[in-house]
Parts: structure tokens; sequence; C-alpha cells
């Protein structure tokens, strides 16, 4: 006999806890794009434009190949089977099989599937063959562009070091599986595993670095892998509209106000409040374009007491009216859909 659990007793509790970077890839209006599926042989080369809201990264599936950014001097970056490199800031850039090849601009390929589904490319001399599987995780929200900023240009995860985190490996299996088949299904399954594995690299870059804390500091990400801090963080992003004040966030985590500030600012890159002020922004755009309150709701709801004052601060801080931004995004939102 099944025995099926009373999920609704009162015996039951169901445990919630707090993920900020769950609703921050909602809010940043996260997906990512299958790209391609690479088949090269040597000599070959590809070149990519710079893209904003854009972060472009590349799987090598077997053989090898190098990666530059597009500029004078830039280093290159050799790249083995299993190891992983990501652009968070869409840097132009070039992929070949070694640093003196020629290449040729990636935008002269096929364009994606209107389908969704990975398209495959072959190219090159005919020499020593590489297949390289390569996507792009999009930010609609330009509240996600300080946040990738504030990383290295070019980051890449070794074969050797992803493996040493569970999930990411086992990800990256399925990414490069699902990338070189055709199967029914295969569209709805790179989507998925294209969020979880943007979430995966984030979690092996900030795990791989925490040790060192100055390698990764000056992001607000690593608030969240700071237990002196995350509290903080985590009451700013899911209570905006609290009056936080420096000494109030402070006594959270049991910091002198000097002490938490320096500590914030020297590892989110920017201090408390204004970090506040960021959050209580992303907030209000993301009500601005999803629902048809209005702005007084939106700006108690996000921490003004009044309307005139949410106005002010969010021109100071955007450049433009609440009601303006609203009209603008409905605008662009029509204009995509005919």
């Amino acid at each position: 006999m099944i025995e099926y659990l009373d999920f609704m007793s009162d015996r039951s509790e169901v445990l919630d806890p707090p993920d900020v970077f769950s609703d921050l890839l909602d809010r940043w209006k996260f997906h990512g794009d299958p790209g391609f599926h690479g088949e090269f042989t040597a000599p070959w080369g590809l070149s990519f434009d710079r893209g904003e809201g854009l972060a472009p990264f590349y799987v090598v599936a077997s053989g090898s190949a190098s990666l530059q950014l597009a500029e004078p001097g830039a280093e290159a970056w050799k790249l083995g089977v299993g190891d992983l490199v990501l652009l968070p800031r869409g840097d132009a850039h070039v992929l070949k099989d070694s640093p003196g090849s020629r290449a040729v601009p990636g935008s002269g390929f096929p364009p994606p599937s209107p389908h969704g589904t990975m398209r495959t490319l072959r190219w090159g001399g005919g020499g020593d063959a590489a297949r390289v599987i390569g996507g792009v995780f999009r930010f609609g929200s330009r509240f996600a562009l300080p946040i990738l900023g504030a990383m290295d240009r070019v980051l890449v995860i070794r074969a050797d070091d992803h493996s040493r985190f569970e999930g990411i490996d086992a990800v990256l299996g399925l990414f490069c599986r699902e990338g070189s088949l055709g199967q029914q299904g295969n569209r709805a399954a790179i989507a998925g595993l294209l969020k979880v594995l943007f979430i995966q690299i984030m979690r092996t870059i900030l795990a791989a670095h925490r040790p060192q804390t100055r390698v990764c500091a000056r992001n607000p990400l690593v608030l969240l892998m700071e237990p002196s801090l995350r509290a903080a963080a985590e009451a700013i992003h899911f209570e905006p509209q609290k009056p936080w004040t420096l000494d109030t966030l402070a006594s959270l985590v049991g910091m002198s106000r000097t002490t938490f500030a320096v500590r914030f600012q020297d590892l989110a890159g920017t201090s408390p409040l204004a970090y506040l002020t960021q959050v209580r922004m992303l907030h209000a755009t993301d009500a601005l374009e999803t629902t048809d309150d209005t702005l007084e709701a939106i700006a108690r709801r996000v921490g003004y007491g009044s309307e005139a004052a949410f106005a002010t601060a969010f021109k100071r801080e955007l450049g433009v009216a609440p009601g303006a931004w609203r009209k603008g995004e409905r605008a662009l939102v029509q204009t995509v859909m005919v």
C-alpha cells in the first residue's frame, strides 16, 4: 500500500528559504539562446561582435580551441575538452583553432533557427577536428548589466575545476548531448538546461573564489556567498519597502555601523543604501512592466512614502519618470508582438 504524506497537516512544515538569485534571474528577464553546434577542422576561426545584455559562452566537446578578445594584444585562452568559457560583458571576441588562424564573421553563417533549436556549423580547412557548442545568455533588464560588468571579461572554467563542483558536470554533459541531437523535445530540453547551466556556472565561479575574496570582490552577488552579510542582502531584496537605515541593517547582521558599511562596500562595490536604491528600482521597473498597479501603490511597495518621492528617486536613477518608463516598455512589447 502506498502511503501519501499529508502536506497540509499541522504536523508538517514547509521550509522555503529566501532565494535571491532565482528571483533576480526572473527580474533580469533572463533566458538562453541555444546558439550552435560547431564541427570545425583546422584552420578555422569565427569572430563575434559585442552584444549589450548578452553573455556568450562556449564548451569544447572534443579537440581544442582558442579564444581571444577582439582587441590588440589580447591574451589567448587555450581551451581543451570539457573547458567552458563565459564572456559576462558580451565583449567582441574571436574563437579559433589557434591564435594565428584567420577568422570570418560569425554573423555570416545561417541565423539561429526560428524554432529555438541549435544550428549546426561546419567550417574549416580539413585539418584537426574540434567540436564546440556555443550559446548566449540574454538579459532583458538593464539591472543585470552592473552585476555582469563587475565580473572578469573572460571567465574560464576548466574541466578539472568544474568536475569538482556538484551539478555543473552533469548539466554540461546533458547540454552537449542535446546540442548534437535533433530529437522531439530538444528545444524545450535545451531551454531548460541553459537556465540551469547559467546557475551552475555562477555557483562554480563564486564557490571557487570564495576563499580568495579579493578575486571575486566588488560584486553584489558575492553578498549571497558571505554568511556575515547575506541576511542584510536578503532583507534588502525581499523587504525593500521597509525604512532600512545603515544602523538597522548593521544590527541585523550583528555588526557596528562602520564595520558593516566598510565590509559591504568592499564586497559589493557599492554602499548598502545605494544598493537598497538599486533593488527598489529593480522591483519598481518590474512592477511597472508587469502590472497595472497605480504609481502610488508601487511607490509604497518599494519603500517610498508618496508617489512624488518615488517619481523623484526614479527619475534621478533612471533618467525618466515612472509613467514614461511604463509607456515606453509597453510600446516596445507591442512593437515586438507585431
